[in-house]
């Protein structure tokens, strides 16, 4: 199948000194559900929607008892064999210990009369990371107004390849009550331009916008009569046509930490400062003590 190229509206991105920006939709076979297809099936350059450019970004923490003495004594990793590990049995037994004490006090306080002192036992809460559990959400609705017959054939073309990036295929090519499985849909890159000629070049990427991952369409909507009011021309082809996909992320966005250096640890270094620090108001005050005493310097 030949690859489906396309742009809306047609003077997209041609205006260089406008400005003007827009958005190019990859879609790309999907190999399973981490990797993507080398062959492109589409390239669609589309206006940027007002209100879209927007994302999150979400951390996973959940409050633990007893999670502030793990992190204290290094059960935690030490049990995992993981770095920062080691602790003593006698730290672990306290801990332990500790929470059958405040387990049994828990109980003991069941009417509230140690609470009611202005005691209460101590669960040694501490925010623990869960890990990422969430995919990003990106959602743009377009409103295209087709002008002419080339407009109305292009908006129509960009929908049904949509619609195709959308809906899963047949893994044997049968109909479905023959072939016993699906194919996932296609995957999809999503770029922010500036300038340029739309999908038909490569463009220059908006590097001051956000990046989104490899991502797959979970929601398509088409509005046919978007003002309530139904419209067509001559031809049949309607004079408003209201456009909204949803695309999912396949992968967790994870930190660029340590990767090119950002994140270094300065333990070390700060550790290091503060030693040679000591070392030099020591070194200047045994100085200034032998000046008063009128010794010799190198004493």
């Amino acid at each position: 199948m030949a690859q489906f190229i396309a742009d809306f509206p047609p003077t997209l991105g041609n205006d260089v000194s406008a400005g003007q920006h827009y958005m190019i939709i990859d879609s790309y076979e999907s190999v399973n559900a981490i990797t993507t297809g080398k062959k492109k099936l589409s390239s669609i350059g589309l206006y940027i929607p007002a209100g879209s450019l927007n994302t999150s970004y979400t951390g996973n923490y959940e409050g633990k008892e007893g999670a502030s003495i793990a992190a204290r004594t290094g059960a935690a990793s030490g049990l995992m064999g993981g770095p920062g590990g080691g602790f003593s049995f006698s730290e672990l037994a306290s801990s332990i210990a500790d929470k059958v004490v405040r387990g049994g006090l828990e109980a003991a306080d069941s009417s509230g009369f140690i609470s009611a002192g202005g005691n209460t036992p101590n669960n040694h809460m501490a925010l623990v990371y869960k890990g990422p559990n969430s995919f990003r959400q990106h959602t743009f609705a377009f409103k295209f107004f087709p002008k002419n017959k080339n407009d109305s054939d292009t908006v129509r073309a960009i929908i049904e390849e949509f619609r195709r990036g959308t809906l899963p295929r047949m893994a044997g090519g049968a109909s479905v009550i023959s072939d016993p499985f699906f194919k996932s849909p296609r995957q999809h890159e999503i770029r922010f331009c500036k300038g340029g000629t739309g999908a038909n070049a490569a463009g220059s990427e908006n590097g001051y916008l956000f990046t989104i991952g490899t991502s797959v369409i979970t929601n398509m909507q088409v509005n046919f009569d978007p003002q309530s009011v139904v419209g067509f021309h001559k031809d049949g082809s309607p004079v408003s046509v209201d456009l909204s996909l949803t695309f999912q992320e396949i992968k967790l966005q994870i930190s660029q930490d340590n990767v090119s250096g950002q994140n270094l640890d300065l333990a070390g270094p700060i550790q290091q400062n503060q030693s040679l620090s000591a070392t030099e108001q020591a070194e200047s005050s045994r100085i200034t003590k032998n000046l008063e005493l009128g010794r010799p310097l190198s004493l």
